[in-house]
């Protein structure tokens, strides 16, 4: 259970990890007046990190279906949000380093696949190109109103698997038709995010007569991601110490 519950949270750590590292595409596809090319590369990460769902589920089906305690699955929940929070503040500073390195593998990439050029830039990250900067994250480039609604988005995109599953621990004689709610948690986000937070930045990135807006933009959007796991862990705290106190 132990091993189950580490591959759990490592899954669900490199999984988000990866989804936030694609906006890095984004912004250096923007630098490069390649936002095609960033475009790709961004589904081309998203669909990396999906292949670490393979594990997460099944692992995580087999602890739930093992008769966790609702408080050690919440322990799980906390930890695996925990780190994730960390390594999305890590990211949103570190953005600048992400997009060049990005950079890197489109000057690779003339020459390779995909594939070939991201592993020859993770083994050497020299080109002739001038890498490009773009500005660091400050709290003055956040756009409140488009944090809230990645806020939003993202509460509901992030929580989809883990709230199914805690619902298959309280009601564990219908676990498997309660585990089949993942889709409405994780659908109304993905609308949000398909409908207003994707072509919002799609249109930002490609209007090039404006040349602040889209990094706006992306800082705003990850910001409000920040946010959805700050909120989630306060909300899982708060639970533990309830269940804490009526034990």
């Amino acid at each position: 259970m132990i091993l189950l519950t580490i591959v759990v949270i490592f899954c669900y750590v490199v999984w988000h990890s990866l989804e936030i590292a694609a906006f890095g595409t984004r912004v250096a596809g923007r630098l490069t007046n390649r936002p095609a090319l960033g475009t790709t590369l961004s589904q081309t990460v998203y669909m990396t990190a999906d292949f670490f769902i393979i594990f997460f589920l099944p692992a995580l089906g087999y602890i739930v279906e093992s008769g966790i305690t609702i408080h050690d699955y919440l322990t799980l929940v906390l930890i695996a949000y925990s780190l994730t929070f960390i390594m999305s503040i890590i990211m949103l500073i570190k953005l600048n380093g992400l997009q060049q390195f990005y950079q890197v593998i489109f000057a690779k990439y003339k020459d390779n696949t995909i594939p070939i050029a991201i592993l020859k830039s993770l083994v050497s990250k020299k080109t002739d190109l001038n890498i490009k900067d773009c500005e660091r994250f400050t709290f003055d480039k956040i756009i409140i109103k488009k944090s809230l609604v990645s806020f939003l988005a993202y509460i509901f995109l992030i929580t989809g698997f883990f709230n199914a599953f805690m619902l298959a621990v309280l009601f564990p004689e219908n676990r498997l038709t309660l585990s089949q709610f993942t889709a409405a948690f994780h659908g109304f986000g993905a609308v949000i995010f398909a409908l207003y937070l994707d072509p919002m930045l799609s249109r930002s990135i490609d209007t090039y007569s404006d040349n602040s807006t889209w990094l706006k933009n992306v800082y705003s959007i990850l910001f409000g991601r920040i946010l959805s796991y700050l909120a989630i862990i306060i909300a899982l705290l708060i639970f533990l110490y309830y269940l804490k106190s009526i034990i």
